[in-house]
């Protein structure tokens, strides 16, 4: 899952975050802040740092996206971003309160933003709502098809919704897809990919001993390990 889309202003910060280079990121974000400590779009750039800096990060990612959304109450990414925090500090009522309001709220508006169909899509798949979560997710792909981190989660929510033969075919697509970002865009997508995967799959133990599911595990840690890929 991604942290929404650039900010003006922030693109260096972006650039680091999409290759998983997160503490670099947060050092560009921290300065913005002292120059802007009330743009609320730094504060949702900085509560997805956080985030993927460790479970001993949470805490502040928590408090980085509620300050957002004190700022901005329809900052939707942030919304997004506070839901997932608060469902891996094991509020899962919280998070799915959470993810409601986001389906709610982001999809009156994803027709005048585009990008909201990629949050609405992955919080439909983290309500186990599989079936629209595969609908949207496509319906953003067919908005831009270069779409890496919407084809991923896509991916996740095929194997979620038990279309495995086109999970996999979609995971593959997604890497092929991320090679042609550059080394360190690829390590980036990959890594959110695998950690997304990993959780879903702690949640459904009945999908973790699928070929599939283990197909895709193999591809993505490969692609870690070895992501200068041939042919």
């Amino acid at each position: 899952m991604s942290k929404g889309p650039i900010a003006e202003g922030l693109e260096r910060a972006d650039q680091l975050s999409e290759a998983g280079r997160y503490a670099d990121a947060l050092e560009e974000l921290d300065r913005a802040m002292v120059e802007n400590p009330s743009r609320a779009a730094i504060h949702t750039a900085r509560g997805w740092t956080l985030e993927n800096l460790g479970q001993e990060r949470l805490p502040e990612a928590r408090k980085a996206y509620e300050e957002a959304l004190h700022l901005d109450p329809r900052a939707l990414w942030a919304k997004e971003g506070l839901s997932n925090v608060m469902r891996r500090l094991g509020d899962a009522d919280e998070a799915n309160r959470l993810a409601r309001e986001v389906v709610e709220e982001g999809t009156p508006r994803s027709d005048i933003e585009p990008d909201l169909r990629e949050l609405v899509g992955w919080c439909q798949l983290r309500l186990g709502h599989y079936d629209d979560a595969v609908e949207t997710l496509r319906e953003a792909l067919t908005l831009d098809g270069r779409w890496t981190a919407v084809r991923f989660d896509l991916a996740l929510a095929l194997l979620c919704s038990g279309d495995r033969v086109h999970a996999a075919l979609e995971y593959q697509r997604g890497v092929h897809q991320a090679e042609n970002w550059g080394l360190e865009r690829l390590r980036g997508y990959v890594r959110v990919a695998l950690d997304d995967l990993e959780e879903a799959l702690a949640e459904r133990p009945d999908l973790a001993g699928t070929r599939e599911a283990m197909t895709a595990r193999r591809l993505l840690r490969s692609t870690l390990v070895a992501p200068q890929r041939t042919g």
